[in-house]
């Protein structure tokens, strides 16, 4: 045996021999529940699901599906649910994996997500004529018992059981770098982007969307208006939108550009801009909303193809769309642009034919901007859902900067004021953690006690005007305040001066602190668990994991770590101790 090969077999010997010295009440419950734990949904609580033992049927179109060799509850539309009850050790962060069939619809099917009788948003359940494991989120859970629940939305979907298991900390931890995808982002970017990751996951920013038109009206500060009144405060982001600048002759100037710099010169607010995108030049408008789908016939393939009207409009759209972000550029304004928003759902031009054409649109648009035009003042963000089609649909990271969710999902005339954590993890997960996530529309605000305790990290939330925000069934009153008054949330008078914020040159290298392997500050157990994890899987890639500073995440490392949580010694060789 040479060298190298001994000294493998030696630390993993080494290594084995140490793990059962390990205190078992100083590691974590949920670090010895990698596997999960499986209940079964006939042994639930049903309400109007019906049991199925070794299922066979048909669909619509003649498809045999077999469901056999497993008793399963079915749930159809509204009214119909069904629930286990699961026993969690230490409260925290947790992964359901759910088993299904989906044999009715060949796009989706989508029900409601409820844990303890909170709903946490919406699981969209593919097509499938057999059984299939999917993800259906991360949810907070406490110590004890708590229900789980699929309630009847969308329906028609059977379902076998329900894996729960430790979230994986990589997704949990909300560590995003301070980076943007435009190499060349002017400071004022860089200094909002630094901002935002520093409040992500710590706490929530607000918004509020402002009405579209002219403003040269009474009412043009009406939800403004209204929260001050309500809450004593301001919203620290700000809501904009250039759909009425046009190219092709057609471009009508609400003065949008001036307001977004009086917001942030002067208010000291964070400007976000989307684009409600006429349909170019008006080719194919059938009428005057020609921004969604049924009122224009404008093709997306079309206008992607050099030579053809469509291109010619679609272009002289994107010029003069540069020169209102070149207006703001100058002026030393940063802004949090949303194009081509929800565009999956299908209802606007850009997203009617499906995503192939959507993301060379989106990228095209990138490329024209930052390019063509050189435009270094935008923190791009793409509105996604989190259905199993969403990756297709989703431009890439080298072009987003963050990733956020349009929420409306009061129902039944009554507010929602959930965090729909499951939603918040599922888009995290898109990314593998690499974006910071937001509420990039909304109806109801979620209540401050459910960010809070369901561990949703929402960046900001940002209602849409009108009655998005005053209907009580939406927002009520008291819910408002309470959101605008807690510590948790950020408001106008709260915001630091964004354009001196601070943010890491290119030159900056991160500083480690050996040990802390979850990077929340603390070298404990966790800790400990984490290390023992990365030497068994020869994971390399954490360098805070290599305490002994050789350069290598090994049995030695982890004699270290044992080392110092017992006391017996008070650092690491890796920081000089």
């Amino acid at each position: 045996m040479d060298k190298n090969n001994f000294l493998k077999v030696f630390l993993v010997l080494a290594l084995a021999a140490l793990i059962p010295l390990i205190p078992a009440a100083n590691v974590p419950a949920n670090a010895m529940l990698e596997e999960g734990i499986k209940y079964e949904f006939e042994n639930g609580v049903q309400k109007n699901a019906e049991i199925h033992t070794d299922y066979v049927g048909k669909t619509d179109d003649g498809l045999t599906f077999d469901l056999s060799g497993a008793t399963c509850s079915f749930i159809g539309q509204k009214g119909t649910s069904t629930s286990v009850n699961v026993d969690i050790d230490q409260t925290g962060l947790y992964e359901l994996v759910v088993r299904y069939a989906q044999p009715y619809d060949k796009t989706k099917k989508v029900q409601y997500l409820n844990v303890n009788d909170s709903n946490q948003g919406e699981v969209s359940f593919p097509y499938t004529l057999s059984w299939r494991e999917m993800s259906a989120g991360i949810v907070k859970l406490n110590k004890g018992t708590n229900n789980i629940e699929f309630e009847g939305y969308w329906g028609y979907t059977f379902f076998d059981y329900l894996i729960v298991k430790p979230a994986d900390e990589s997704i949990t931890s909300l560590k995003v770098e301070k980076k943007l995808v435009n190499p060349d982002a002017t400071k004022e970017a860089k200094a909002l982007m630094s901002y935002l990751v520093d409040m992500y996951g710590k706490h929530i920013i607000s918004g509020q969307q402002e009405l579209c038109g002219s403003h040269n009206y009474e009412e043009s500060e009406a939800e403004f208006t209204y929260i001050k009144d309500k809450t004593g405060k301001m919203p620290a982001l700000r809501g904009f939108d250039f759909m009425n600048y046009r190219g092709n002759g057609l471009s009508w100037d609400d003065l949008c550009a001036e307001r977004v710099i009086d917001w942030y010169k002067n208010k000291g607010g964070i400007p976000t801009v989307c684009w409600h995108w006429f349909s170019p030049a008006n080719i194919g408008k059938k009428a005057d909303n020609s921004f969604y789908t049924e009122s224009t016939t404008f093709s997306i393939s079309k206008a992607l193809t050099p030579g053809t009207a469509e291109n010619t409009a679609l272009l002289n759209d994107i010029k003069t769309m540069s020169e209102k972000f070149k207006q703001l550029q100058d002026a030393g304004v940063p802004v949090l642009f949303r194009p081509l928003h929800e565009a999956e759902g299908g209802w606007f031009w850009w997203g009617a034919e499906g995503p192939e054409n959507c993301v060379k649109l989106y990228r095209l648009l990138f490329d024209k901007f930052t390019n063509e035009y050189n435009l270094n003042n935008i923190i791009w963000v793409w509105t996604s859902y989190t259905y199993d089609t969403s990756s297709k649909w989703y431009p890439g990271d080298d072009v987003v900067d963050i990733l956020g969710y349009d929420k409306y999902n009061a129902k039944d005339g009554l507010p929602n004021g959930s965090a729909i954590s499951s939603t918040f993890y599922n888009m995290v997960k898109l990314t593998n953690g690499k974006k910071l996530v937001t509420m990039s529309e909304n109806d109801t605000i979620p209540q401050v006690s459910n960010l809070t305790n369901e561990m949703a990290g929402w960046l900001y939330f940002c209602p849409w005007y009108g009655w998005h925000l005053t209907g009580e069934q939406n927002n009520p009153v008291d819910w408002l305040k309470q959101m605008y008054t807690s510590d948790y949330c950020i408001t106008l008078d709260e915001l630091p001066d964004l354009e001196t914020y601070p943010f890491p040159s290119d030159g900056d290298i991160p500083t480690i602190m050996y040990g802390d392997l979850n990077e929340d500050k603390l070298i404990d157990a966790i800790d400990l668990a984490l290390l023992k994890k990365c030497i068994l899987e020869n994971n390399q890639s954490l360098k805070s994991a290599d305490v002994d500073g050789n350069g290598s995440v090994d049995a030695i490392d982890f004699v270290y770590m044992k080392k110092f949580l017992t006391g017996e010694i008070s650092g690491f060789p890796a920081s000089g101790k």
